[in-house]
């Protein structure tokens, strides 16, 4: 017996480990001071994440990368006191992966969050706010680097609304809303008080436009971001009463793929804006607003 398992094990394939092709090790650090009956917590952490993304540029290769996640949070703290974030802020840099090992840095992003998330073709950066602050969360293509846009929608598959089209990742849009009230107002809708939503329409590596909706300012003073209940659909002569995804079935070029269609934004039962898609452009003109509310376009 003894014999047959020594000469199992001789015939056994060996397997040996290769040499890594990335080592990489970075240190976390935490500070705790008093600051009068609280503590004053400093943390800064690092952690790396591979990642795979089909590429738009590359017409769907396969995109492997490693990120390098670094956060950073100040925070007051104690038995007897919630929580308070003042500062909470990100840092990623991604480098491609490949049979050599490690290339030069991608890209970097950085910017004030609270969490990281990083998923496939797209980095989501979350604010979480406090007391009737809602969450925001800041969406980042892992191809490009670029911001895309923020969004409050809640639920996690539906952050935004798409269509697309036959011929790969190239042949997608997003739809994606920004509403008040969130710690990322002031950043957002800069010195208009009565910006309301932001509306962003983009690829996946690239932003094309931002509207903002200005409230009116009965609205506005009547504090009825605090009751909305804001939702994106997409309408068209298929899917009248809305839907959050169109497939178009055919092959063109954007401009005649995406068109025909309006974008809807409910805030309540009686605040409702229709933008329609016209050419691969939301068209202001042609919008349908409640009264006194009007649409602005924004710099990219």
């Amino acid at each position: 017996m003894r014999t047959l398992l020594l000469a199992a094990a001789l015939l056994a394939p060996s397997f040996a480990f290769a040499e890594p092709l990335v080592q990489e090790s970075a240190p976390s650090t935490i500070s705790v001071a008093k600051e009068g009956e609280n503590f004053r917590v400093v943390t800064d952490s690092r952690r790396y994440q591979t990642n795979l993304l089909p590429s738009v540029a590359a017409k769907n290769a396969l995109i492997y990368q490693l990120l390098e996640i670094e956060q950073h949070t100040s925070a007051v703290e104690g038995p007897m006191t919630e929580q308070m974030i003042d500062e909470a802020t990100a840092r990623i840099t991604a480098y491609p992966l490949g049979d050599s090992g490690k290339g030069e840095a991608a890209f970097t992003i950085e910017a004030k969050a609270d969490a990281v998330e990083a998923l496939g073709s797209f980095l989501t950066l979350t604010r979480y706010g406090c007391c009737v602050e809602m969450a925001t969360r800041a969406i980042y293509s892992l191809e490009s680097g670029k911001y895309l846009f923020n969004t409050t929608a809640d639920d996690t598959y539906r952050r935004w609304v798409s269509m697309w089209a036959q011929g790969g990742f190239e042949f997608e849009r997003l739809f994606a809303h920004h509403a008040r009230i969130t710690a990322a107002d002031d950043e957002l809708f800069g010195d208009n008080k009565n910006g309301a939503v932001i509306i962003s329409y983009t690829t996946e590596t690239a932003p094309l436009q931002r509207l903002m909706l200005v409230a009116s300012q009965d609205d506005m003073d009547h504090d009825a971001p605090l009751e909305w209940m804001a939702r994106l659909e997409l309408v068209n002569a298929t899917f009248p009463k809305g839907i959050d995804r169109i497939f178009v079935e055919k092959r063109g070029k954007p401009a005649e793929l995406f068109s025909d269609a309006i974008l809807r934004l409910t805030l309540d039962e009686g605040t409702i804006v229709e933008i329609p898609l016209v050419a691969d452009r939301l068209d202001i003109k042609g919008a349908r607003l409640p009264k006194d509310y009007s649409l602005i376009e924004m710099k990219l």
